[in-house]
């Protein structure tokens, strides 16, 4: 078995035990973890068999990576301001959750998901701009978030460079801080 093949099983394992400890907060922030979640897990799954053998899948993976990159990445942005913004959220409920479904079933429908690299990057500076503040208000679970921020961009901004210096395959290292973003959202999301 590659390596390729072994990181990406990781990361489906690190998607997992997320989602395990997700459960542990409150709706329906839960469900936007989850979803990003859920669709990193998925594209690291078809990577797997992708990079196992099955090149047939290759045209699914870059779709389901395109998708966890902007529409996973939404929903973290999404649940970590939900949880700055928790009074609002949890009184406001199932509104949330019926406009974040409506508003994924048109994006999916139109087929407008993706986001463009610098909209990427906007989301994330919100992402992290609601971890820095978390880790203000309550260093105990803020950590974990600020954590999981910093992995997801070490990952997708300094995977080369770190690669370069170990003489380690980049997509290697892209999966393993991604997989340790998943394991922080994952224990903020349970203590949160």
């Amino acid at each position: 078995m590659n390596t390729l093949v072994i990181f990406e099983i990781i990361l489906v394992a690190s998607a997992l035990v997320s989602l395990v400890l997700i459960r542990r907060t409150y709706f329906p922030m839960n469900l936007f973890w989850a979803v990003g979640v859920l669709s990193i897990g998925i594209a690291a799954g078809l990577g797997a068999f992708v990079y196992g053998g099955f090149g047939e899948l290759k045209v699914y993976h870059s779709l389901a990576s395109g998708f966890a990159g902007s529409v996973g990445v939404v929903s973290f942005t999404i649940a970590a301001v939900g949880g700055v913004l928790a009074r609002q959220f949890h009184q406001a409920g199932w509104w949330i959750v019926l406009l974040a479904i409506a508003a994924l079933s048109s994006v999916l429908l139109l087929d407008i998901w993706r986001l463009g690299e610098n909209a990427q990057y906007g989301v994330v500076g919100v992402l992290a701009l609601s971890a820095l503040y978390r880790l203000f208000v309550n260093v105990r679970t803020g950590v974990f978030l600020v954590l999981g921020v910093t992995a997801l961009v070490v990952a997708g901004l300094a995977n080369k460079w770190i690669a370069s210096q170990f003489g380690v395959e980049p997509l290697n290292i892209y999966h393993g801080f991604l997989s340790a973003s998943l394991i922080c959202f994952g224990v903020f999301a349970s203590k949160e």
